[in-house]
C-alpha cells in the first residue's frame, strides 16, 4: 500500500485535504487517517472524525493528515516524525502552511527548504529528502474565495454580482491570493446572507469549516483553479503523483 503524510497547521487545511483526496481518489479507493497534536507525552494525538470520510474496500493508498495545531509546529513535527514515518512505509511527507502573517514568500520558502544559518550557526535544519512544504498565499481560504461557485451552495442569495456590489471585489475574476485576510473576506461574504465563517472572537469552528469544505466544487478546483494558483496546483500534482 502506498502511503503519504500531510502535516498542516490547522483544522481548515486538514478537512480540505481530506475532502480533496476523497474527491480525486474516490471514496472507496483511499484510506485516510486524521490526527491532531495535543501536546507532548505518550498520548499526544487525538483522532479527528470529519463529515465526509473515506470508505475503502480494498485500498491501495493510505494518507495521514496531521494537524500540528499551529504553523510553528509543521516543520518541526515533520522533522521529528520523518524517520518513524518512513520506517512505517510512508514515501512522502507534504507540509501545508499559510503565508500570513509573513510577506516575503521567497525568503519563507527558502528558509523552510534549506534551513537557516545565522552567524555561522545552523538554527533551522533543511527539509530531508522526499519532504516538501507548500505555502498557501496568503491563507488557504484564498482558494475557497476563488472557488466562487460555492457561495450559492452556502446561500442562494450569494450570486457573484450580488457579492461584488456589496464587498467591492470579484471572487470569480480577481486574484484572491492578493487579499490580505481571506478568512475575514469569506466571513464578510457569508454575513451578507446572515451566516458566518468566523465566530465572535474571529476563531474558526469545525462545523463552519466543514460547511464550506462540503460546498466547494472540487471539479472546478481540480480542473480550473489549479491552473491559476501555483501553490494549489503543486498540491494537486502531489496527490496525482501519489495516486498513480
Amino acid at each position: 500500500m502506498k502511503k503519504i503524510a500531510f502535516y498542516v497547521e490547522g483544522l481548515t487545511e486538514q478537512l480540505f485535504i481530506n475532502k480533496l483526496l476523497i474527491e480525486i481518489a474516490g471514496q472507496k479507493n483511499i484510506e485516510i487517517k486524521l490526527e491532531r497534536f495535543q501536546g507532548a507525552g505518550k498520548n499526544c494525538c487525538t483522532e479527528i472524525y470529519p463529515k465526509t470520510t473515506s470508505q475503502p474496500s480494498n485500498p491501495r493508498h493510505h494518507a495521514l493528515i496531521f494537524d500540528c495545531a499551529g504553523d510553528g509546529g509543521v516543520k518541526s513535527r515533520m522533522l521529528e516524525d520523518y524517520q518513524r514515518l518512513f520506517l512505517q512505509g510512508y514515501t512522502e511527507i507534504v507540509g501545508l502552511l499559510d503565508l500570513y502573517p509573513r510577506t516575503d514568500l521567497q525568503l519563507f520558502q527558502s528558509n523552510l527548504r534549506n534551513g537557516v544559518v545565522r552567524n555561522g550557526v545552523k538554527i533551522a535544519l533543511p527539509l530531508p529528502i522526499n519532504t516538501s512544504i507548500i505555502i498557501a498565499v496568503r491563507e488557504v481560504e484564498s482558494w475557497f474565495l476563488a472557488e466562487c461557485k460555492h457561495f450559492q451552495f452556502v446561500d442562494t442569495i450569494l450570486t457573484n454580482s450580488f457579492i461584488v456590489s456589496r464587498v467591492g471585489f470579484d471572487p470569480c475574476n480577481d486574484d484572491m491570493t492578493t487579499r490580505d485576510h481571506p478568512a475575514e473576506d469569506l466571513h464578510a461574504i457569508y454575513q451578507l446572507a446572515g451566516k458566518s465563517y468566523l465566530d465572535g472572537k474571529n476563531r474558526k469552528r469545525k462545523n463552519k469549516i466543514e460547511r464550506t469544505v462540503e460546498c466547494l466544487d472540487y471539479s472546478d478546483i481540480y480542473l480550473t483553479l489549479g491552473r491559476k494558483i501555483n501553490e494549489l496546483d503543486e498540491l494537486i500534482c502531489k496527490i496525482d503523483n501519489f495516486l498513480v
